[in-house]
């Protein structure tokens, strides 16, 4: 009989901790990361689903690309390597709250370095609001 009670009292204590974390992580969080060293510029960013679309939707205004070289997957999906009209290039992938933009310094001129620090920004305060 105790033991039958300790099995059922572990186990919601389980699923009450599973689901809190589930909530927590996948309608709660907002988490990102920047990493800019000397060859590389890049911003990893995790966040509600439901804001998918407006960050996907800043991401084609701010990044108008010559030759529209983003690729449309089901669900506002994108998985590019940009071609700016500046002839910088940047890659960029988001998908359902996971984003990831990478900038190679090298490769790219200072004034488009800057350009993509400045989007950059702009996510983060888009994913800060509510």
């Amino acid at each position: 009989m105790k033991i039958r009670f300790f099995l059922i009292a572990g186990g919601l204590f389980f699923l009450s901790v599973f689901s809190s974390c589930y909530w927590h992580h996948h309608y709660h969080d907002v988490s990102i990361s920047i990493n800019d060293d000397e060859d590389v510029y890049q911003l990893s960013a995790r966040y509600d689903e439901s804001k998918t679309h407006k960050v996907e939707n800043y991401l084609r205004q701010c990044t108008k690309s010559i030759d529209g070289s983003f690729v449309y997957g089901d669900h506002d999906y994108i998985d590019a390597n940009l071609i700016l009209d500046d002839d910088s290039r940047v890659y960029v992938k988001s998908h359902d709250g996971r984003l990831k933009i990478k900038f190679n310094k090298e490769e790219n001129s200072a004034e488009a370095y800057q350009r993509v620090k400045d989007i950059c920004e702009g996510i983060k305060e888009l994913l800060a609001k509510n």
